[in-house]
């Protein structure tokens, strides 16, 4: 059984700023992954594939912050995938896969935290949404 809630305010605001969050590192490593490239070391197919990639997420981020009831499992996906979206930015970070420049290291590392603050608040925001009655 899949319990739908009526996210509060504060959950779908969460959801909107994980949303244009995600829409600017989006628009960031699309147009500018030459850029980002240069400064990060990380190669520029990937960041325009990860870029192009954020699309279905923002489009799911906005879906579940706009509904009028979710299933309570549609915000834990996207806590879940929060906290996978900030272990891959701390393991970056930490060398793993790339030789990040210090720039590269910094971004990886402030993007680790500000999305496990995000996720942190989600749960935080589903807490204090109110089930739906059957």
């Amino acid at each position: 059984m899949n319990p739908m809630i009526h996210p509060g305010v504060f959950l779908r605001n969460v959801l909107k700023i994980d949303a244009l969050l995600s829409t600017a590192t989006l628009v960031g490593m699309t147009l500018g992954a030459g850029t980002l490239a240069a400064a990060t070391g990380l190669p520029q197919g990937l960041l325009v594939a990860v870029g192009i990639g954020l699309i279905p997420w923002v489009a799911f981020l906005l879906w579940v912050a706009t509904r009028p009831a979710i299933p309570r499992a549609a915000v834990w996906a996207v806590i879940v995938l929060n906290g996978v979206w900030a272990l891959d930015c701390a393991a970056l970070a930490f060398g793993v896969g790339f030789e990040l420049t210090a720039v590269g290291v910094g971004i990886a590392g402030f993007n680790a935290l500000g999305t496990l603050l995000l996720a942190d608040l989600q749960y935080v925001g589903l807490r204090r949404s109110q089930c739906v009655a059957a």
